[in-house]
C-alpha cells in the first residue's frame, strides 16, 4: 500500500515542533528585552494575522442541525399546502375567529362542509399555528403529504438527517486532510473511533504511526469529536471505516430500536415532538368542565377554548396523555370528598390554580394559547402534579373542618 503525505508525515510533525520551539524562544527573548522595548511587526504580518483560519471552519455537523433542516423542509411542505388559506385568513380582522368559523362553527356561512371532519380538524390546528409562525406544525398531516405518499415519521426523518450528517462529515474529513497536506493513496483504509472522556478522535488500522498522528491532529478540532461520537451512537456502531477516499455509507436499512429513538429525541431536542405519535387533532385537550366554572366570563367562549385546546395539542402533544392519566388521581380525591364538594368544582379549581402557579409566577398569560402550551412543559413535571394534589387535599380538609 502506498501512502503519501505532502512533505511526508514525519516532516510535517517535525516542522510543527520546530515552529513551536521557535515561538517559545521568541517569547523568552521578548521577555528578556523588557516591557519597554517594542517589537516591530511588519505590515504583511499584520495583514496575514487578520486572515481567518479557513480550516477552523471545517467542522463536522451535528445530528441536531441536520434534523432541524429536515424538519424545516417538511414544515415548508405544510406551509405550501395551506398557503392560500393562510393568506385569506390574514385578510380578516380576527383571523383565528375566521379559522374557527371555517372548521368548527357549522352555523357559519364560511363553514367548510365540503371537507371531511378529519381534514377540517387538521386544517384548524395547522392554520392556527401558522398565525404564530408555524413553530409547532405537526408532521403527521396526511393531507399536506398526500403527493409524497404519506407523512414522514420520526424514524424516517431521523434516517434522512443521519444520511445528511454522514455525507457532510465525509466531505469534512476529505477537506481537513487536504488542508493539512495529507495525501492518501486510493487504497488507504482506516477506522475512526471517538475516545471518552474528551471526545478525542482516534485512527486505527494504519502501520505508519506518524501518519496516524497527523490524521488525528487534522480531525480533532472544535466539536468534531463530540459530533462524530453522537453520530456513531445513533448508527449502532462505535466506529466508522474510511476507505477509497470516503467514509462507509450509512446503512439505509438500519432498524431504529427504542433505545436509539430515545437517543434521537435527546439529541434532536424539543423539535422531535413535531413527529408525535400521540397527536390527534380531534382530541380535546381541555376538560370540558372548565367551561362551566365561570360561564359568564367573556373569556369562557367555545371558540377560545377550542383555540387553547389546539395550542396544547400542537405545542405539547405528548403531555396530554400524561395529564389525562394524572386526572385519575384527582378523580379519586373528588370522589372521597363528595360531602363537601358535590360536583368536584372546588377541587378542580384548586388543582388548576395550584398547577398553573409556576406559569403565573413567570407572568405568563394563561389564556394565551402558546403560553398555555408552555405550561404543558410544567405539566410534564411530576412535582407540579403532586403539589397541586396536596393543595386540593388541604382545601378538602379545610372544608371538612368548617363542616364539623
Amino acid at each position: 500500500m502506498n501512502v503519501g503525505v505532502t512533505s511526508n508525515a514525519a516532516s510535517v510533525l517535525a516542522y510543527r515542533k520546530t515552529q513551536t520551539e521557535a515561538a517559545q524562544a521568541e517569547k523568552k527573548t521578548a521577555a528578556a528585552l523588557g516591557a519597554k522595548d517594542e517589537i516591530t511587526v511588519s505590515q504583511a504580518a499584520k495583514e496575514f494575522s487578520k486572515k481567518p483560519d479557513s480550516s477552523l471552519k471545517t467542522v463536522f455537523t451535528s445530528f441536531a442541525d441536520e434534523f432541524s433542516k429536515v424538519t424545516n423542509e417538511y414544515a415548508d411542505t405544510i406551509r405550501e399546502h395551506y398557503a392560500k388559506e393562510h393568506a385569506e385568513n390574514l385578510t380578516y380582522d380576527n383571523p383565528s375567529l375566521h379559522i374557527w368559523d371555517k372548521y368548527k362553527n357549522a352555523e357559519s356561512p364560511d363553514f367548510r362542509s365540503d371537507m371531511s371532519e378529519d381534514e377540517r380538524a387538521w386544517a384548524y390546528d395547522q392554520e392556527l399555528d401558522m398565525l404564530s409562525g408555524g413553530k409547532h406544525l405537526q408532521m403527521g398531516n396526511p393531507y399536506a403529504f398526500s403527493a409524497a405518499g404519506g407523512p414522514p415519521s420520526l424514524a424516517s426523518a431521523a434516517m434522512k438527517a443521519l444520511a445528511a450528517a454522514r455525507n457532510q462529515i465525509d466531505q469534512s474529513v476529505q477537506t481537513l486532510l487536504a488542508e493539512n497536506g495529507i495525501d492518501l493513496a486510493d487504497d488507504t483504509s482506516f477506522r475512526l473511533t471517538v475516545e471518552q472522556p474528551g471526545y478525542s478522535i482516534k485512527v486505527s488500522g494504519l502501520e505508519d504511526e506518524a501518519l496516524t498522528e497527523a490524521i488525528e491532529q487534522a480531525l480533532n478540532r472544535g466539536d468534531n469529536g463530540k459530533n462524530l461520537y453522537n453520530h456513531l451512537k445513533l448508527t449502532g456502531s462505535d466506529s466508522v471505516e474510511y476507505a477509497n477516499g470516503h467514509l462507509a455509507a450509512l446503512d439505509a436499512q438500519q432498524e431504529l430500536t427504542d433505545s436509539t429513538l430515545a437517543e434521537i429525541k435527546k439529541q434532536a431536542g424539543p423539535i422531535w415532538a413535531r413527529y408525535s405519535s400521540t397527536y390527534n387533532p380531534h382530541q380535546e385537550a381541555m376538560n370540558e368542565k372548565i367551561l362551566s366554572l365561570n360561564p359568564d366570563s367573556p373569556l369562557n367562549t367555545q371558540e377560545r377554548m377550542d383555540r387553547i385546546s389546539a395550542a396544547v395539542r400542537m405545542g405539547a402533544p405528548e403531555i396530554i396523555a400524561e395529564f389525562r392519566t394524572r386526572q385519575k388521581d384527582l378523580s379519586l380525591v373528588i370522589n372521597e370528598n363528595r360531602e363537601v364538594d358535590p360536583d368536584g368544582s372546588i377541587a378542580l379549581q384548586t388543582y388548576l390554580r395550584a398547577y398553573a402557579q409556576p406559569a403565573i409566577d413567570a407572568r405568563l398569560t394563561l389564556f394565551d394559547p402558546y403560553a398555555l402550551a408552555s405550561v404543558g412543559g410544567i405539566q410534564n413535571d411530576q412535582a407540579s402534579h403532586q403539589i397541586a394534589l396536596q393543595a386540593v387535599q388541604a382545601k378538602m380538609n379545610e372544608l371538612l373542618s368548617n363542616l364539623s
